[in-house]
C-alpha cells in the first residue's frame, strides 16, 4: 500500500457521454455538382447511444466539402416518441473561414426510463457523396430490478479499510451475502456499523441512528465480464472519515470503491483492464472474492490506495485454508509458562502458552520468533500420554533472503516428558512462495520448553546449598560436589565451591533479574592460580560444551524449577568449565572436571568430597588448547541466514531462483476521483 501525498478533490466535472473528435482524412471525388457547402457527418459517427441518467449532451463532428468562407449551414431535424420536449437540436452549424470542421452539441433533459427516442437530422446545403442526414437512437434503459438471493450467512470479510492509521486489518466474520438471481452480481451490507466503530476504534456513542439502513457495498461481475473482472462503483458507506477528527455521518460521501474506472491520473481515467491497479476477481475453487485495489477517501487527506489482496471476501470458510487463530478460540495458560531453548535464535526466554476452548489438546506459542502478525506456532500435545504432534504449513513470520520461511513437525522427533515436563518440538523449515509453495528445503532444529517450569524466584531463594553433579568423561568419573550460594547484594549472587578444589578462591558472580526473578551466569575471570613450579595461571570460568570440547562467551539463564531445582538452560552449551591460561588466549581445563547444569538442594548423604586440592593442581605436561564458540543468533531483523538445501528442493523452481523477491506493490502518483 502506498500512500498518496499529493490528491486533487476539487474537480472538474466530466461529462457522463463523450465523443473523440477527429478529423475525417478520406478524401472524395465529386462525380457530380455539390450543392453550396456540402455539408456532412463524417462516415465515423456513432448512431446509437445507450443514455445514463435523465440529462446531459451529445456532442457530433460535422464536415462540410468546401472550406471557403465562414457559413452558418441549416439543418433540419425530426423526431419520434415526443423527443422534441426532451432533446434541444441547434437550427445551425457554423464554419469558420477556412475550416472543413465542426461540431454539433445535441442537449437533453427528462428523459423517459426505457424509452427509445430516434432523431433524424439534415443539412440543406448537402453532399449526395456521405451523410448529409443522419439518424441517431438513443436510449434510457429501464432500471433493473433484481430479484436477491442469500447465498451465505457466513462469509468472512478480511478488510483493510483504516490500516493506514493502523487498525486492522481485521476478519469479520458471520457476513451475509446475496446474490442477484441470474446475473453475476453480489452484494452485502456495509460492515462499518456502530459495533464496529466501538470495537475496533474504540468509539462511544452511536455514529449511525439507531434504526440506519446500512448501505451495501456491491461487487458487479457483469459490467467488465468481458474482461472476467469485478467491479466496485464509487460507493457512499454512509460516513466521512477526515483525517485527525475522525468519523461523521455523511450518506452522501464517496467513500470507497474500485481504483480503476472511478479513479483517474492526469493521463486520464484508469482503464478497467489496468494490470496496476486490476479490478476484482473471484477464485471458483475456494469461492473467495479478491476486490482488486480499491481506494479509501479520506476527508483532509485524499486518497489512500490499497492493494489487490487487501480486501478480500470468502463465501464459504469451508474451503479456505486452515486459520487456527481465526478458527479457534484461545485463552492464555498462566500455568504453562516456562524457559524456551532455542538452537535456531540461539537464545533463552520466558515463553507463554495460549490453550484452544475448541480443543484442549491444541496450543499455541504466540510470536515465537518474531513479532509479525499472527506468527504464531501451533502444535497439540496430549499432557497425560505425552503424545505430540505439529501442524504443517506454519509461517514463521522469518524470511531468509527474502522468501517465506514456513515449518512442520519433523516425524518421530517431538516429545513431552510427563514426569520432567521437557517439551521436545522438532521443526523441519522450508521456503515457500506467498501461495503456500514448498520450495526447497532448510534445515531441522529441535526446540526445547520447560512446560510451566518458569524458572523464576525471589533471590532469596536461591541462597543456601547445593549438590552439583561434576564429570570428566569417564565412565565412573561424575561425583557429586556442594557449593555455597550467598546474596552480595539486591542483584548480584556469588557462587563458592564449583571449581571442586579445596584451598582455591573459585568465586563467581550470577547477576540477578528482580523483573523476571532468573540468574545469569557468562564466561568471567576467577582467582589466579599457581602450578607446582610457580607457574602463574589466569583463571577463568566458562560455559562449556563438554560433547565438542568448546568454551562460550554467551550467557546462561538459570532459575529454580517448581521441582525446587536450580536449573541453567541454554540451546548450546550443557555445563560450566574452570579453565587456566598464561596468556588469555589458550586455555586448558583446571582439574579435568566440569559441573552440569541441573543443580539438587543439598543432601548430606549425596554430596562428596571435592575433587582436587589445590596442592595437586598441575599444569606442565597435560596441558590442552581449548576453542573459544562465541554463541551467535541466526534471527536478525526476522530474517535468517539459512541457504536452501541443494538436493532436496521441492517444486518446479530451484535454489538459484530464490534470492529474488519481486513486489509489485501499488506505486506512489497523483489521483483523483473520476466524476
Amino acid at each position: 500500500m502506498k500512500r498518496i501525498n499529493t490528491l486533487l478533490l476539487a474537480l472538474l466535472s466530466v461529462v457522463t457521454l463523450t465523443l473523440t473528435s477527429c478529423n475525417d482524412s478520406i478524401e472524395y471525388t465529386p462525380v457530380g455538382p455539390v450543392e453550396g457547402a456540402g455539408v456532412y457527418f463524417p462516415t465515423s459517427t456513432r448512431t446509437s447511444y445507450e443514455l445514463e441518467g435523465t440529462s446531459g449532451s451529445i456532442t457530433l463532428d460535422v464536415m462540410r466539402t468546401d472550406s471557403v468562407g465562414a457559413i452558418d449551414a441549416t439543418l433540419t431535424t425530426t423526431f419520434t416518441e415526443g423527443g422534441e420536449s426532451v432533446f434541444s437540436v441547434p437550427g445551425t452549424v457554423s464554419f469558420a473561414d477556412g475550416a472543413s470542421t465542426s461540431s454539433l452539441t445535441i442537449n437533453y433533459d427528462n428523459l423517459v426510463q426505457g424509452t427509445t427516442y430516434n432523431i433524424t437530422m439534415t443539412f440543406a446545403e448537402g453532399t449526395p457523396y456521405s451523410n448529409s442526414t443522419l439518424t441517431l437512437t438513443l436510449i434510457y434503459p429501464e432500471e433493473i430490478v433484481y430479484e436477491w438471493e442469500v447465498v451465505s450467512e457466513n462469509a468472512i470479510l478480511a478488510e483493510g479499510l483504516f490500516s493506514m492509521f493502523g487498525v486492522g486489518p481485521y476478519e469479520l466474520t458471520g457476513i451475509t451475502v446475496e446474490k442477484a438471481k441470474g446475473y453475476d452480481i453480489y452484494r452485502f451490507q456495509s460492515p462499518y456499523t456502530n459495533e464496529y466503530m466501538a470495537e475496533y476504534w474504540g468509539l462511544t456513542g452511536n455514529l449511525f441512528p439507531e434504526d440506519y439502513e446500512y448501505p451495501y457495498i456491491v461487487l458487479d461481475g457483469e459490467t467488465y465480464k468481458s474482461l472476467n473482472r469485478w467491479y466496485i462503483s464509487a460507493t457512499a458507506l454512509g460516513f466521512k472519515w477526515t483525517n485527525g477528527a475522525g468519523p461523521s455521518l455523511d450518506a452522501t460521501y464517496n467513500t470507497f470503491g474500485s481504483v480503476a474506472v472511478n479513479l483517474q491520473t492526469s493521463e486520464g481515467q484508469i482503464p478497467a483492464n489496468s494490470t496496476t491497479y486490476p479490478l476484482g476477481t473471484f477464485n471458483e475453487n475456494k469461492q473467495q472474492f479478491d476486490f482488486g485495489a480499491v481506494y479509501h477517501n479520506i476527508d483532509a487527506y485524499g486518497l489512500y490506495l490499497l492493494n489487490a489482496g487487501s480486501f478480500t471476501l470468502a463465501l464459504d470458510p469451508a474451503l479456505l485454508e486452515p486459520d487456527y487463530d481465526r478458527d479457534y478460540t484461545w485463552h492464555a495458560v498462566p500455568e504453562a509458562t516456562g524457559m524456551f531453548t532455542s538452537t535456531l535464535a540461539g537464545g533463552v526466554w520466558h515463553q507463554t502458552v495460549e490453550q484452544s476452548e475448541e480443543d484442549p489438546t491444541f496450543y499455541r506459542m504466540p510470536n515465537l520468533y518474531s513479532e509479525t502478525e499472527k506468527a504464531h506456532i501451533y502444535f497439540n500435545v496430549d499432557l497425560e500420554t505425552g503424545t505430540v504432534t505439529i501442524p504443517r504449513g506454519q509461517d514463521t513470520g522469518l524470511t531468509t533472503f527474502g522468501n517465506i520461511v514456513r515449518l512442520e513437525g519433523t516425524p518421530n522427533r517431538s516429545s513431552y516428558n510427563v514426569e520432567t515436563g521437557e517439551l521436545t518440538l522438532a521443526f523441519t523449515l522450508y521456503l515457500s512462495n506467498e501461495d503456500g509453495d514448498d520450495l526447497a528445503d532448510l534445515t531441522q532444529i529441535s526446540e526445547t520448553f520447560l512446560w510451566g517450569q518458569t524458572l523464576s524466584a525471589p533471590i532469596d531463594d536461591y541462597v543456601g546449598q547445593w549438590v552439583v553433579p561434576f564429570d570428566n568423561g569417564q565412565e565412573d568419573g561424575q561425583v557429586q560436589i556442594p557449593v555455597n550460594v550467598t546474596k552480595v547484594d539486591a542483584n548480584t549472587l556469588a557462587v563458592q565451591g564449583l571449581s571442586g578444589m579445596d584451598g582455591y578462591n573459585d568465586v563467581i558472580a550470577l547477576d540477578y533479574d528482580s523483573q523476571n526473578g532468573i540468574v545469569q551466569f557468562g564466561m568471567q575471570q576467577v582467582g589466579s592460580i599457581a602450578d607446582q613450579e610457580g607457574n602463574v595461571y589466569y583463571g577463568f570460568v566458562f560455559p562449556f560444551n563438554s560433547v565438542d570440547g568448546l568454551l562460550g562467551e554467551a550467557s546462561l539463564v538459570g532459575g529454580i524449577t517448581k521441582n525446587g531445582t536450580l536449573r541453567f538452560v541454554s540451546p548450546v552449551y550443557d555445563s560450566m568449565v574452570y579453565t587456566v591460561s598464561p596468556n588469555g588466549q589458550q586455555f586448558s581445563l583446571l582439574s579435568g572436571y566440569w559441573n552440569y547444569l541441573e543443580w539438587e538442594p543439598y543432601n548430606a548423604a549425596a554430596a562428596t568430597k571435592s575433587i582436587a586440592t589445590f596442592s595437586n593442581f598441575k599444569v606442565k605436561d597435560s596441558f590442552k588448547a581449548l576453542n573459544k564458540m562465541k554463541e551467535s543468533k541466526n534471527i536478525q531483523n526476522n530474517e535468517l541466514n539459512i541457504e536452501a538445501l541443494p538436493k532436496v528442493q521441492k517444486g518446479a523452481k530451484g535454489a538459484a531462483s530464490l534470492k529474488v523477491r519481486v513486489n509489485s506493490g501499488i506505486q506512489a502518483g497523483n489521483f483523483s476521483l473520476v466524476r
